[in-house]
């Protein structure tokens, strides 16, 4: 790895995605040029994805336009939306991770499906799907349409941006369908199409297991700063490296755990990126390791970073805060929303000239923060399953004079998968999901 040119080349794609609005706004009408032009040559599929790209992007004049066409063209056009769930299912292979699915799509109910609550005679079941990457997955293997008159279908993103093809195929369906959508951008959006998908104020790092996720007992905080972030190019590895090369005239021996899995860097790349910045002394990394040891290490920790610009809502300062680390996060985050759950309680906004500025404040004043009692009190997974309770409750309140919608099993997210909260609810589902075997369609 060339490191001086890989930092050249990454500040300059990310001045033009993220800092020039004028140039934003000729990037938008490009594109929508472009998706135009798809559509006028019967490229359905193609012109939507376009359109989904462009609002996801959160470029400068892009939020009411997108929503305008995708109104007009999608969900106002039966023919138009049934070509669009037909190109999609045509598209999907059996690429390397997705082969066990296609040789038994009942697998798909082992952490990317998870029912947490079953049918009975006056009401449906629950299954949340996990991932962006499956949602349209589901169409390729089941009917749909029964899937949905059998169980209330949630779809958690695992992105920012829920303006996506595999969310928009399940306006097909006629029942409601709810989305997790906890930036204001996407709810806004999903509420403006006035259709059956249905916006709820969730999102995945909801649903953090803080039983596994707390607070060791008298365990030394030997470090300084943790960094859970795969080894990707979105992590900003770069720009942390800057931040702490500055720290570290201040404290020579800082010590910094970084956590993380291949993604389109490996783990040697980053390396290479720290020694660029004189750090390779002061950082330990830990690749593919265990909640549990992650767990350890936010215990041991004395602040949590997290300096990505776009993802999703992101797990880890979450479960760095049930283990009672403030986290520092970059202002501007995704749309620049700021949530809640980050406060004076909880954490600390930061901007790239103030960084490591920042990171000298929350070390010198890190017992003025008290994040695990903020978020066992607001943000657990036990409160998601209420929230999401009650918002099924208000649409079927809406539809029917059924009785009050209750009983979901609360459920968790691990780095491979959903699980359950309580291992006793492990088995509770098997009579369903063997039952699921009547919503199959023939490959």
């Amino acid at each position: 790895m060339n490191v001086k040119s890989y930092i050249l080349k990454a500040k300059i794609i990310e001045a033009l995605k993220h800092d020039m609005p004028l140039l934003q706004l000729l990037f938008v009408s490009l594109f929508l040029t472009k998706a135009l032009i798809l559509l006028l040559r019967g490229k359905e599929l193609e012109y939507i994805e376009t359109l989904c790209q462009v609002h996801r992007s959160g470029w400068f004049g892009s939020e009411k336009v997108v929503i305008f066409l995708v109104k007009k063209f999608v969900l106002n056009s039966k023919g138009l939306k049934n070509k669009f769930i037909t190109d999609i299912k045509e598209r999907i292979v059996p690429l390397d991770n997705m082969k066990r699915f296609f040789e038994d799509p009942l697998a798909l109910f082992d952490g990317v499906c998870l029912i947490v609550k079953s049918p009975s005679n006056h009401q449906k079941g629950v299954v949340i799907i996990k991932y962006s990457y499956y949602f349209s997955l589901m169409f390729k293997f089941f009917d749909m349409n029964e899937f949905s008159s059998r169980y209330h279908i949630v779809l958690e993103p695992s992105w920012a941006g829920t303006c996506d093809t595999g969310i928009l195929c399940y306006t097909s369906l006629t029942e409601p369908v709810f989305v997790m959508a906890y930036e204001n951008r996407d709810f806004n959006f999903l509420d403006a199409l006035n259709s059956n998908l249905v916006p709820v104020k969730l999102s995945s790092n909801w649903w953090v297991n803080h039983e596994i996720f707390k607070p060791k007992a008298e365990t030394e905080k030997d470090i300084d700063i943790v960094v859970v972030s795969g080894w990707a190019k979105f992590k900003r590895h770069q720009d942390i490296f800057k931040a702490l090369s500055k720290v570290k005239r201040v404290l020579p021996h800082l010590k910094v755990a970084l956590v993380g899995y291949p993604h389109d860097l490996t783990i040697n790349d980053v390396k290479e990126i720290a020694n660029h910045y004189n750090l390779a002394e002061n950082l330990t990394f830990y690749e593919w390791i265990s909640p549990m040891e992650v767990s350890a290490l936010y215990s041991r920790s004395k602040v949590n970073l997290l300096w990505s610009r776009f993802e999703g809502l992101n797990r880890s300062i979450i479960e760095g805060m049930f283990c009672d680390i403030p986290c520092i996060i970059r202002d501007g985050f995704n749309y620049g929303q700021k949530y809640s759950y980050v406060n004076d309680h909880t954490g600390y906004w930061s901007t790239e000239d103030k960084l490591a500025e920042d990171i000298m404040y929350v070390l010198e004043n890190r017992d003025k923060f008290s994040p695990r009692q903020y978020v066992m009190k607001n943000h657990t997974c036990i409160k998601a399953t209420e929230i999401l309770q009650d918002s099924i409750n208000t649409v079927m309140s809406e539809c029917s004079a059924e009785c009050s919608f209750q009983g979901i099993v609360i459920k968790t997210n691990e780095l491979h998968g959903m699980t359950y909260f309580d291992n006793q609810n492990d088995r509770r589902f098997d009579d369903d999901i063997e039952n699921i075997k009547e919503c199959l369609t023939k490959l």
